[in-house]
């Protein structure tokens, strides 16, 4: 196949791919400069009313995004936004050394067909229509569309001023912490002050997939799911295993807790016919540290949440009701497995406690406010500033978090069992859809390609940049912020490891978000694949037509 778009995003797409830009690392940096020697390759450098690389502020790494601006006849902007990182390659086991060379890769496509489900089937349904290997659809093939479309409109702009901006982001660390996105926030900022641009929305243009089998669907997404990682600390009591009866297991406690949250369709979205998947625990493991014949008496555990509406006040409320109902079953199950141990002793001095065990559930804020009623503001947080400096720089922040709130639950000097809940980062909030001209025009898109089968929904259902650009000025962040150990409040000193949104600006910006992307399966997968005749062809072409249908002279 050849054509204006096919040729072009193909071979943007394989340079990208065949760079390592696992975030984080330096790759992430060589990426960002490959993409905008493409957007400049040729003249069409000069075409652009700004271009080059923005650095991603107090980034350890010196991680920069690459930009390009078109200042067309209208401030009414648009903008084109994906991401370059993607993750590993050590899931193509044997083929990992092929990982990111599409054609050699495709060479050995049936010795990776023969241990990927699925990918065999695929292959002969579309016949010499796939690129195989990381990042082909998570997302540089999305990132190759942007830039094709942009050098697209540089050159009409040179001939003609284009009758609305359009703006062009690559961004690293989606993957990670979305450390790129955050610093895209505050160059748009600037961007839109120093140009008085009127922004209509972002374009991003991460990958989509099939939502079942057999699904005929092209997916166009006017929203976003959200992320919350609530963390649980379980702590129980000390024993020797001779005498078990004498403590409590808090591995017990965190597995009878994780099989009552994890895959619990209890805790799901169900917005306007969507759902989010079950939440599933991402870590778990107690806190011993060597082999000793002692009761693990402290566990943690982080819950993966995806919210459509779920507010972090809301789903701490429901995880403590069902927290402390799961302590209490346990607990009362750990009371008659005594009594009937004791019934089977032949030992007369032998005997059940008369008091039944019973145990606590706490948030942080509520440990923390415990703690400072006993012993002062100044003595809690000087013990939690101390631990914190004790921890190593860079120590993982969900660990981090759990390391902390089990230095307030020492601090406390409570005995267990207990629980104490707390979120850990990163957080991602949710965007439902609202009206906008953005919308009606992919709308519009949408019903002029019945062919196609495009399908527009509201909440795009993978993680996403899309999450930042927008607040939800109704959903109160306190519990959040409350509860996460790490959390840094606006004025407060910076310290190595904290974690911090820049929520005044995200809010401030609050742009519309399409999430309009190519085609393919298998992200974060050996068989990750993409669909080459929809994404290199069909989906320039019709983000083309969005874009021109937001500069009619009647849009929006």
């Amino acid at each position: 196949m050849a054509s204006e778009w096919y040729d072009d995003v193909r071979r943007f797409t394989e340079r990208l791919v065949q760079l390592n830009s696992v975030s984080p690392g330096a790759g992430e940096i060589a990426t960002a400069h490959e993409i905008l020697s493409l957007l400049v390759e040729g003249d069409s450098g000069d075409q652009y009313t700004a271009s080059g690389l923005d650095p991603v502020e107090g980034d350890r790494f010196e991680r920069v995004s690459a930009y390009a601006f078109i200042r067309g006849a209208s401030p009414r902007t648009v903008v084109l936004l994906g991401h370059f990182d993607t993750v590993e390659t050590g899931d193509y086991g044997p083929l990992e050394p092929w990982a990111r060379q599409p054609h050699e890769l495709w060479t050995r496509r049936e010795a990776l067909a023969a241990f990927t489900p699925g990918l065999a089937d695929d292959l002969a349904a579309h016949p010499d229509d796939w690129m195989l290997g990381r990042g082909t659809i998570d997302m540089k093939s999305g990132v190759a569309v942007n830039i094709a479309i942009m050098r697209h409109l540089a050159a009409r702009n040179a001939q003609q001023p284009l009758p609305l901006s359009v703006v062009f982001l690559a961004t690293p660390d989606e993957e990670n912490e979305s450390a790129g996105v955050l610093q895209a926030v505050r160059y748009l900022l600037r961007l839109r002050e120093t140009h008085r641009l009127d922004y209509l929305g972002v374009l991003n243009t991460d990958y989509t997939a099939a939502r079942y089998a057999g699904d005929p669907h092209r997916y166009i997404y006017t929203g976003t799911v959200g992320k919350l990682l609530p963390s649980f600390l379980v702590v129980g009591r000390e024993s020797h295993v001779g005498e078990p009866f004498s403590g409590v297991d808090a591995n017990l406690l965190a597995a009878e807790l994780i099989a009552d949250v994890s895959m619990n369709p209890a805790l799901c979205d169900h917005v306007r016919g969507q759902s989010t998947p079950p939440p599933v625990t991402l870590h778990a493991t107690d806190l011993k540290t060597h082999y000793d014949v002692q009761l693990p008496f402290a566990a943690y555990f982080y819950l993966n949440v995806l919210t459509f509406t779920t507010t972090p006040e809301s789903l701490l409320a429901a995880l403590r009701e069902r927290a402390t109902a799961v302590l209490a079953r346990t607990l009362a199950r750990i009371d008659t497995a005594e009594r009937a141990w004791v019934a089977n002793q032949a030992n007369p001095s032998w005997q059940s406690r008369s008091t039944p065990r019973t145990g606590d559930v706490l948030t942080w804020q509520e440990l923390r406010a415990d703690c400072v009623a006993r012993l002062g503001e100044d003595t809690v947080a000087a013990a939690l500033d101390a631990a914190w400096r004790q921890l190593p720089d860079n120590i993982d922040s969900r660990e981090r978090s759990m390391r902390l709130a089990h230095t307030l639950w020492t601090l406390s000097q409570r005995e267990g069992p207990a629980i104490v809940l707390y979120y850990s980062p990163p957080f991602y909030p949710h965007i439902a859809s609202a009206p906008c001209a953005l919308h009606v025009a992919v709308g519009q898109v949408a019903g002029s390609h019945p062919e196609l089968q495009l399908r527009v929904e509201e909440f795009y259902p993978f993680i996403s940049d899309m999450s930042y650009l927008q607040l939800d000025a109704t959903v109160d962040l306190a519990a959040l912020t409350a509860n996460m150990p790490a959390w840094r409040a606006d004025g407060a000193p910076e310290r190595t490891g904290d974690y911090t949104l820049p929520l005044g600006e995200i809010a401030t910006l609050g742009l519309p978000v399409v999430n309009f992307g190519p085609y393919g399966a298998g992200a974060h997968q050996r068989g990750e694949r993409l669909l080459m005749s929809y994404s290199f062809e069909t989906l320039p072409r019709l983000l083309l037509e969005t874009i021109e249908r937001l500069g009619a002279p009647n849009a929006g």
